[in-house]
């Protein structure tokens, strides 16, 4: 250490004159600095001509910042006494139009053989890093404030190194306090519900592949208590490597509890409301006494073949039937016994007819029977064996047999013409079924256009 460092002070080379290196000679004397040189690069980075160091014009300890004077000298003094020769030092000074920069300085001192100590310093501006330093620390501070302060759970996840970085809020939406949860992948994955967690971790990789274009999944989270949380988790890939695959995450949990219990009992709400809306309209199209379908309905079907027929050319039939003596049996027996009747008749009739024929009780004793994709003839057929059917069954009332039989009307619908009289034409062949006799069946013989 002894040894004389061999510097060229005068030297003028690229490094002090396009290099972003001032290299600064100055002798300490007692507690002055004279400088004795100053490499031509000083002017395009501090603004100072060479000359107006070495003439004293701009004395070296007043270029210094205020506050870092002591601190300066302070180093100066120690490192000598302590017999150092390199040191390295932080300063602020003001450049020449009064800006302060941030420098570091690389200081090699010998003594000559004057016993003057000569002092060598090699002055790097570190003044945009320290900005860029600043502005980091000070992002890292706000972001760090953010996560604190927010009211969504925050993380942000290191993949490269499996670390997870867990806000405040985050733990204490489980119920925990800062330090009692791991800042690991393992923790979050450990306290997913197990039906949730198949999903949860597919869309998770699907965004670490770059496949979508941010990351989101609704799951339960186990709490602290032992009951389960639902979090709304978002996030999204802040970088990725040449691969595409993502090294950072950053993303929010959201307590959706509250909300999810709401649309549990929202859904359930609506299914009940679904289920009376059902029930109210089973009863507007339905016969309460026998719980075939009522004239309403009936109206609307007949309404729908008529609607259907020009398009699909579908010959469909339509029959009334009526009990007959019906009157005498309430009169005789009452009307308890009638409507016994009534029900044992219909059920009757829903029970033997076709599977995609429709029955409605019309009103009274009536009934209709609509029958799709049917000729009068087929019609004719399955009403004759209804009626076969009914003289088997029978009413017993105050010890007394009541045999049951009925007569029919039927009309072919084959013309739109028939549109608003097919009713009335099977009505009419009904009226002639119960003159001649009941327990009758007629067809309806006006001859009509077929189409």
């Amino acid at each position: 250490m002894g040894e004389k460092l061999q510097i060229d002070p005068e030297s003028d080379n690229r490094m002090t004159t396009e290099g972003p290196i001032v290299l600064l000679h100055w002798i300490l004397e007692k507690e002055n600095q004279i400088v004795k040189h100053v490499s031509p690069n000083v002017t395009r980075i501090f603004g100072y001509l060479p000359q107006d160091l070495t003439t004293g014009k701009y004395p070296l300890l007043h270029i210094i910042f205020e506050e870092d004077r002591e601190s300066f000298r302070h180093n100066i003094r120690n490192n000598i006494a302590l017999g150092l020769h390199f040191w390295e030092a932080t300063y602020r000074i003001y450049a020449k139009n009064g800006d302060i920069r941030f420098i570091k300085t690389y200081t090699y001192t010998n003594v000559d053989d004057l016993q003057n100590i000569q002092v060598y310093s090699y002055i790097i501006d570190q003044t945009d890093l320290k900005k860029e330093i600043d502005l980091h620390m000070s992002l890292e501070l706000r972001w760090s404030a953010a996560i604190d302060s927010a009211r969504e759970g925050v993380w942000d996840w290191d993949v490269l190194h499996d670390k997870i970085y867990f806000s405040k809020h985050w733990k204490s939406m489980l119920g925990f306090d800062e330090h009692e949860l791991k800042n690991d992948f393992a923790e979050w994955e450990s306290r997913v519900h197990p039906d949730d967690l198949q999903k949860a971790m597919a869309d998770i990789r699907a965004h670490l592949e770059n496949e979508t274009t941010f990351y989101e999944n609704e799951h339960r989270l186990r709490h602290k208590d032992g009951t389960y949380r639902w979090i709304l988790d978002r996030g999204k890939a802040f970088s990725r490597d040449k691969t595409g695959k993502a090294t950072r995450l950053i993303g929010t949990h959201v307590d959706i509890t509250e909300r999810k219990e709401m649309e549990y009992e929202l859904k359930t709400r609506n299914k009940e409301l679904e289920q009376l809306l059902e029930q109210i309209k089973e009863i507007s199209i339905t016969d309460p006494l026998t719980s075939l379908y009522n004239r309403r309905k009936m109206m609307s079907e007949i309404e729908r073949e008529q609607l259907e027929f020009p398009e699909k050319n579908e010959i469909f039939s339509l029959a009334i039937l009526d009990l007959d003596y019906f009157k005498l049996i309430n009169d005789e027996y009452g009307h308890l016994v009638g409507d016994e009747v009534l029900v044992s008749f219909s059920n009757l009739l829903i029970e033997n007819v076709r599977d995609e024929d429709i029955v409605a009780r019309w009103g009274g004793e009536e009934f209709l029977v609509l029958f799709p994709k049917t000729l009068s003839k087929d019609a004719v057929n399955v009403l004759e064996r209804l009626q076969s059917l009914c003289s088997q069954n029978s009413i017993h009332a105050k010890g007394e047999t009541i045999s049951l039989s009925f007569s029919a009307g039927v009309c072919e619908y084959n013309s739109c013409d028939m549109f608003h009289d097919l009713i009335k034409f099977a009505d009419h062949a009904l009226y002639e079924a119960k003159n001649d006799g009941r327990n009758s069946i007629k067809l309806y013989e006006k001859e009509l256009p077929r189409i």
